[in-house]
Parts: C-alpha cells; structure tokens; sequence
C-alpha cells in the first residue's frame, strides 16, 4: 500500500513536508522505518538509526497517538502517520 508520512521539524535533514512510501498493509514501525529511511537516505543516522528504530528526539504518531517502537503496532490502510522533531522547554 501507498502511504504518506507528514514530517514536522527536519528541515535539517530534508525540505520535504511529505514522503509517500510503500510498505505492506501490517507493517511493524520498523518496516515503515526502513523504507522511510531508503527514501529519504538522509535520515538515516540521523534521524533513524541503523536498526529502523527513531533517534530519541523524534517521534511518531500514529492517527494522533505517540507511539514508540512497539512491535505490537501495526500499519494499515488509511492510517494518518507523522514524524515529527520532540521539542522540549523548560
């Protein structure tokens, strides 16, 4: 399936506002990491580290809930996905 993943906050690393990616209807976070991560190469260590797991300060939300890198989290179709840069305040 074709999905869009809204990123927030990498300017850094990318200009892109979206990427769509392919990954099978099911997919753990790590898969939908991994090919995020052969879209868009400049991620990769930065952003997602070399085991399709996220840097500690970027997050993803799965239709508006944080999730981490639970396997038990499934992708599926229509599902609103977002990557985003933690911002933090004191």
């Amino acid at each position: 399936m074709n999905l869009t993943v809204e990123m927030f906050g990498l300017s850094p690393h990318t200009e892109a506002n979206s990427v769509n990616v392919d990954v099978e209807n099911g997919a753990t976070i790590g898969q939908l990491l991994e090919q995020l991560g052969r879209k868009v190469p400049q991620l990769r260590g930065r952003v997602i580290q070399p085991d399709n797991r996220l840097v500690e300060n970027y997050g993803l939300y799965i239709n508006g809930e944080f999730v981490s890198d639970d396997s038990a989290v499934r992708i599926k179709q229509g599902d609103r996905v977002v990557l985003i840069l933690l911002a933090t305040g004191g």
